[in-house]
């Protein structure tokens, strides 16, 4: 077994499982079992890999806080800067809101702001496609090829979960279709971004500190939009 021989079933896995998840799990239970799920077994396939390959050649060395520190705090106040303005404009909030939020009571809330999305989609997210699919696919291809690959391979983990917003917000099934198509281009790019840092700084420490920074805070605006909306209607 080697790394290399590792990067078809991993493709597959962040094509279709999450997906698959999402589509089968009842809407009532999904946004708290989905992630919990899928994020299970990118852990169990992590740690795997890690014991296996060594936790150094999939990025999970020890990390320079100064700098995960640094990254963290602009992130979150560009996303800020961001998640504010469009929760001021009322034809942008919409687009902001997201009604599952909105559901949760405080508690669950916050369980799902501070817990469930730095650990179980930032730090695993990270650790499966910038740790070890990015580690197999650069031992195969060219770095571009391999920024192009993780990037587009991780704008596909998210059609799942773009389904699953785009049907909380009750639109017709072409709206629901762009959506996540708007969602997969996003996260690509996103994607793309976070294995250039993963490249740059030679670990998946940074890109945790940003994928965290990004979705919490604008999960914590998204719950704003969203009970904004809800009192206004």
């Amino acid at each position: 077994m080697t790394l290399v021989s590792t990067v078809a079933p991993l493709a597959g896995y962040a094509i279709v499982f999450q997906t698959i998840v999402y589509l089968l799990i009842p809407a009532r239970r999904r946004t708290l079992l989905a992630p919990v799920l899928t994020g299970v077994v990118g852990a169990v396939v992590t740690l795997g890999a890690g014991w296996i390959f060594g936790f150094e050649t999939i990025g999970l060395g020890a990390p320079d806080m100064a700098i995960v520190t640094a990254w963290a705090v602009a992130t979150v106040l560009v996303m800020s800067a961001i998640g504010g303005y469009m929760l001021r404009k009322p034809e942008l909030r919409p687009q902001l809101a997201d009604p599952r939020l909105a559901a949760l009571s405080p508690r669950q809330a916050f369980t799902q702001i501070a817990v469930r999305i730095p650990v179980m989609t930032a730090l695993i997210e990270e650790a499966f496609f910038r740790g070890v699919l990015h580690a197999a696919l650069i031992a195969l291809y060219p770095p571009s090829i391999a920024l192009v690959g993780g990037a587009l391979l991780f704008g596909l983990w998210h059609v799942g979960p773009g389904f699953d917003q785009a049907r909380a917000t009750g639109k017709d099934w072409r709206s629901n279709a762009l959506h996540v198509g708007i969602t997969v281009l996003a996260t690509s790019l996103a994607g793309a971004a976070l294995v250039w840092l993963r490249m740059e700084t030679g670990s998946i420490w940074v890109p945790v500190a940003v994928h965290a920074g990004i979705n919490m805070t604008m999960a914590v605006f998204a719950r704003l939009a969203a009970r904004r909306q809800m009192a206004r209607a």
